[in-house]
Parts: structure tokens; sequence; C-alpha cells
């Protein structure tokens, strides 16, 4: 009776540890999967940076795909350049060229010095022995030499490039519609910003194609004007603007595009869309809100 007894007690403390262990392992199962969904932005952006899927072989999740970057990241990674100072940019003016023509006076004396000058060298060359062929045919490489350099210096000037980000819809292949950036290497110039928005109204070119980004801005948009000021970009487009074949989907696109794409300057923290010159309260006949300044978290 006494053995019956210890073999009971015996078998309630193994099953009272096995269940306790199991409880143990409930918790600690738990608290992984809550550490998880409060890190799972962090974590989703680790392994999309790291390409982790892609290297294992492994399909990427569709949450890995969508992870947006923190915002401090975001920030880090803005372009290099400054947008453009806050003057209005009209597109459609031409760019006034100035000549400047000698008056007759300042003429007439500068065709007196020429003459001076030719004599003074006339009298100089009787005076001293002509120049060896030797003597000439060095004078002439060090003119070649000259003329190299400078057509080198002109052409180091005038290949600047700048690193600009653009930013492009994807669909994926659930149906779904997301942002895509494309850091895009272009000419340098002193309106970066207009630059931008003219490549993304464009679309992508070839590489950024086979990447699967395409641009939803309207059709036979044109951006009129540009201008920058205590941090709002006031981007002023023609009235293809309101109307997206892609109805409200197309019309938030092209809007998120422009405020990626603008916000990617360091000096630019919102943008404030003009159609034709007017601000309006809603683009389209969906009335998605323009009223005011639109930044990255409208979206």
């Amino acid at each position: 009776m006494q053995k019956k007894n210890k073999s009971e007690n015996k078998k309630k403390t193994t099953n009272k540890a096995s269940g306790i262990g199991f409880a143990l392992w409930v918790v600690a199962a738990l608290f992984i999967l809550i550490l998880f969904i409060l890190n799972q932005n962090i974590i989703a952006n680790n392994l999309k940076a790291t390409g982790f899927f892609n290297k294992t072989g492994l399909k990427t999740p569709e949450f890995v795909e969508k992870a947006e970057e923190p915002e401090t990241i975001q920030a880090e990674r803005k372009n290099e350049v400054e947008p453009i100072g806050p003057v209005e940019i009209d597109l459609n003016s031409t760019v006034e060229k100035t000549t400047r023509t000698a008056s007759p006076v300042k003429a007439q004396n500068e065709t007196a010095k020429k003459q001076q000058q030719e004599t003074i060298e006339v009298a100089k060359e009787k005076e001293t022995a002509p120049k060896t062929e030797k003597a000439k045919a060095e004078t002439r490489t060090e003119k070649k030499e000259t003329v190299v350099k400078k057509e080198v210096s002109v052409a180091t000037q005038t290949t600047k490039t700048m690193k600009l980000k653009l930013f492009f819809m994807t669909i994926n292949s659930n149906g779904t519609v997301a942002r895509k950036e494309s850091v895009r290497e272009m000419k340098k110039s002193d309106s970066p910003l207009v630059d931008a928005i003219h490549a993304v109204i464009a679309g992508p070119n070839a590489t950024e194609e086979k990447a699967g980004c395409r641009t939803l801005v309207s059709n036979g948009t044109k951006l009129i004007g540009a201008s920058v000021k205590n941090g709002i970009a006031t981007l002023n487009f023609s009235g293809e603007f309101e109307f997206n074949e892609y109805g409200i989907e197309g019309l938030r696109g092209q809007l998120q595009q422009l405020v990626y794409t603008a916000t990617a300057f360091p000096t630019v923290e919102g943008v404030q869309f003009l159609v034709d010159g007017e601000k309006k309260e809603y683009l389209g006949q969906e009335g998605v809100w323009i009223g005011t300044p639109l930044g990255r978290n409208s979206f």
C-alpha cells in the first residue's frame, strides 16, 4: 500500500513538473510573439535591407516587401542638394540672352590700338632673326596641349552630375499598389526639384521599368512653376493634373509620388499643390484633399 502511494505521488510530481515546463514554454512563446509584433517593422526592414530571402532562395513575404523605413532613416537618406530658391519659376518662358555691343567711339579706339600694335610687331620681326623650324614645332605643340587641356576642363565642368531620389509605384502580385524609391543620376542644375518632378512625370527609365516601376501621374500633366519657402514646396501643374485614368487610386498615387520626391530634399517638409495657378481644396471628381500642404504622413 505504501509503495502504491509513493508511486502515485511520484507520478503526480512528474505531471506537475511537466505542466510547469509547458506553461513556461507557452509564456516564452507569447513573449517572443509580443516582441515580434512590437518590432515587426524593424525586423521586416532588416530582412528587406539584407536581402535575406533572396540570398536563401526563398520567396519574400508580402509584409517584408511592403515594409516602410522609419522616418528617422528616411530623413538620413534625403538628397544632398538643395531644391531651388524661393522664387517662382515660369517653365514656359524663354531665357533672355543679352548681347553687348561696343560704342562706335570705343570701336575706333580699339582699331587704332590694334593697328599700332601690328606696326610694332612688324618692326620687331625685322629686328629679330626668324625662329627655327624646331622652335616653331615646339610652339605649335605647346598650343595644342593648351587647347586639349582647356577642352578637358570644359568637358569636366559640363558633365557634373547629381543623384536624386525619385518615387514611382509598383503593382504587386496580389494586385496591390506600393511606392518604390529609385535613385537616378542626373545632370547637375540650379533647380534639382524641377528636374526631379519632370522625371517623375515622364516616368521610369528602362532600368527602373525592369524593376517594376511605373508612374501614375496623369497623362499630359505639365509643371508650370515651382518654389520653396519655409519648408513648403509649391508645385503648380496644368489642368490635366486633375483627371487620372486610374480614378481615385491613381490620384492618390500621383500625389504620393510627387510628395515623396519633393520631400526627399532636406529643406522640404510638405507640398502645396496648385492647378493652373489656383489653390483648390479637392483634386478631381472623387475629391482627394489638396487644400493644405501634404507631407509623407498624409498617406
